[in-house]
């Protein structure tokens, strides 16, 4: 399945495919969008994304946009390697619950945080989306015994709040998912540019 072309940018939320792509090492090519010379804007480009932004994915004749979309096509696409969960189970429906979870209410808080002057308010609201969803976590990662695409998703979300300083240091099973996923996740180093 070589045949996959991701378009990205480091500094976007096409992080969070591009990890999942690197991480469980499907291969792929990889085309960064520069931003700075309207290269997302091109005729070109939004043949791909019709809005113009990233992530985007080709594989053939489809293309997907939204790193939510993506990443249930790539969980769908390399169920084996990725650990999806399958179709029909209380385990699917926990990871189309947190996909959404993810990049539709707990980021509707994190892109408050920008704009807002005092980060308080937004930082009680993930302590309190967190707490909510905790109960749904399965085991050591979120759906179980096994790492999944959906550990990708969410601990590089994680990780975002906690370089915003809206990540609830401590609070649990987040805390220990940050520490035993940090490592196989290699945060620490960027993802290529």
């Amino acid at each position: 399945m070589s045949n996959l072309i991701h378009y990205t940018n480091p500094m976007s939320r096409g992080v969070r495919t591009q990890r999942i792509l690197e991480i469980f090492e499907i291969p792929h090519e990889e085309r960064i969008i520069d931003f700075q010379n309207g290269e997302n804007k091109t005729p070109e480009y939004l043949k791909v994304h019709p809005y113009g932004r990233v992530p985007a994915l080709v594989h053939g004749d489809t293309t997907i946009v939204e790193s939510g979309a993506i990443t249930l096509y790539l969980a769908d696409l390399f169920a084996d390697k990725l650990n999806t969960p399958k179709i029909g189970t209380p385990e699917r429906a926990r990871l189309y619950e947190w996909v959404l979870f993810t990049q539709s209410t707990l980021e509707q808080v994190a892109m408050q945080a920008y704009t807002a002057e005092d980060k308080s308010e937004c930082r009680a609201k993930v302590r309190e989306l967190l707490e909510a969803m905790a109960g749904r976590f399965q085991g050591p990662y979120v759906l179980g015994d096994a790492f999944s695409v959906l550990d990708v998703i969410l601990h590089t979300e994680l990780s975002w709040y906690q370089m915003m300083g809206l990540f609830p240091e401590g609070l649990e099973p987040y805390q220990g998912f940050m520490e035993r996923t940090q490592e196989r996740l290699g945060w620490e180093k960027p993802v290529s540019s």
